[in-house]
């Protein structure tokens, strides 16, 4: 696979990227706020009171349970990073060619890297981009030939 299958950036596009380990950590706050009140509804409903010890025991399983999240977060947020490389990256590749084609440049086809989403997309983008290449350097080619045309014609006297 070489270098290339490998992305280098750890943000491709900050916006979109950063949005998602937002809402990840949104939703890893809520799930550690339910697994909190959790541990104190089972701690009310098998005491008959609530004494000391049981409340050091449910402090103990309140620090453990918010440690063994915390130690899971840079995990998760990794793992979401990398996923997200696999359409945002793409879309990356996407919008980088179609600015050239927008420019008038020619632009190659381009291939996604193995496991990106919207393989297809790539396809039928370097099929229209192939296609758009060919008018734009036939139109060129015809724009050559009718100044070649209007040179020779200013060139030659009238009546000769």
């Amino acid at each position: 696979m070489g270098n290339r299958s490998q992305r280098r950036r750890l943000f491709i596009d900050f916006p979109v990227q950063g949005t998602l380990l937002v809402r990840a950590v949104l939703f890893w706050m809520v799930t550690v706020i339910s697994q909190a009140i959790m541990v104190l509804f089972f701690t009310v409903m098998t005491s008959d009171s609530i004494g000391d010890l049981q409340g050091q025991q449910t402090w103990w399983f309140l620090q453990l349970n918010l440690l063994a999240s915390a130690l899971l977060l840079p995990a998760i947020l990794l793992d979401l990073l990398r996923l997200s490389h696999r359409w945002v990256g793409p879309i990356y590749r996407l919008r980088a060619s179609l600015k050239a084609l927008n420019r008038g440049e020619p632009v190659e086809p381009i291939a996604f890297r193995d496991g990106d989403f919207w393989q297809e997309l790539a396809k039928e983008f370097s099929q229209a981009a192939e296609e758009l290449n060919r008018l734009r350097a036939a139109e060129a080619a015809s724009d050559a030939v009718n100044r070649d045309v209007d040179a020779k014609s200013e060139a030659e006297p009238i009546g000769a």
